[in-house]
């Protein structure tokens, strides 16, 4: 039944206007690929890791893992690689900062044939999207758009706006340095930095409750009786199934601290 619902969503995603884009760098996958094996190829972080090596050839090299195979815990840390070089290449050489939330890297690794996890696709590509138009290399990859179809090119314009022209989104820090601005023009400015400022704290202070929940659900795990697990098949134990939830929350905690970090570092 999940097969049924995610088929045709996958097939609206793959025909989007940035997927469509982004499949301007290569094909996704090698000879008559279908739409899930391009959206794997997506989504395991291998492909748009070399995209981003294309818009910022500079960029500090970091192990890629090639082979994921299904392996969440591959997909994630290739991922991780990419929101790190994507956030640092819009703030250290675009002098921008990232204000929509990044990209979730967990929801894309453990769930990615879900809405949500295409949701958190796109961001990614509308994140690389904004980096490849402000690159040194813009005015090649602007001419990849031009070639497009005009309905996409079209989308593909709008969504640059989305990455340049929407403060909401992506912040230019580039303002601080000018010394002759109006009134008119720093008070817009003044209160976009206050909205923002108070998204960010109550962001803090979510993912802050978040981390207290999570740590009394982990600690909780420690209580639980041990006794019966003998008693039973190792795939089938309580055991087996605790060890798995204290995983799965150390990941969540470790994300959740992760973003308080973040926030901390933006305040």
């Amino acid at each position: 039944m999940e097969n049924e619902v995610f088929t045709p969503l996958l097939e609206q995603f793959m025909t989007s206007p940035l997927v469509t884009w982004v499949k301007t760098f290569g094909p996704l996958a090698a000879g008559n690929g279908t739409n899930l094996d391009e959206y794997v190829a997506l989504v395991d972080g291998v492909f748009l890791n070399q995209v981003m090596l294309q818009i910022n050839p500079k960029s500090e090299s970091q192990r890629v893992n090639k082979k994921v195979n299904n392996d969440a815990s591959l997909r994630i840390h290739n991922l991780s690689i990419l929101v790190r070089q994507i956030k640092f290449y819009y703030q250290e050489t675009l002098q921008q900062l990232v204000m929509m939330s990044l990209p979730n890297v967990l929801i894309i690794g453990k769930n990615p044939f879900s809405e949500q996890g295409t949701e958190e696709v796109k961001k990614l590509l509308l994140l690389l999207l904004g980096c490849a138009v402000q690159c040194q290399k813009k005015e090649e990859f602007i001419e990849r758009i031009q070639g497009l179809d005009f309905d996409t090119k079209a989308a593909v314009a709008a969504h640059i706006q989305e990455v340049t022209h929407n403060q909401e989104n992506v912040f230019d820090l580039q303002w601080m340095e000018v010394t002759d601005m109006s009134q008119e023009e720093i008070e817009p400015l003044l209160k976009n930095m206050v909205l923002h400022l108070k998204r960010l704290i109550d962001e803090r202070d979510e993912h802050s409750e978040t981390i207290v929940e999570l740590s009394e659900e982990r600690d909780g795990l420690h209580f639980l009786p041990h006794a019966s697990s003998s008693a039973q098949s190792p795939c089938g134990s309580p055991g087996m199934k605790r060890t798995e939830s204290r995983q799965h929350l150390s990941v969540e905690l470790a994300d959740a601290k992760a973003k308080i970090r973040r926030l901390r570092q933006e305040l």
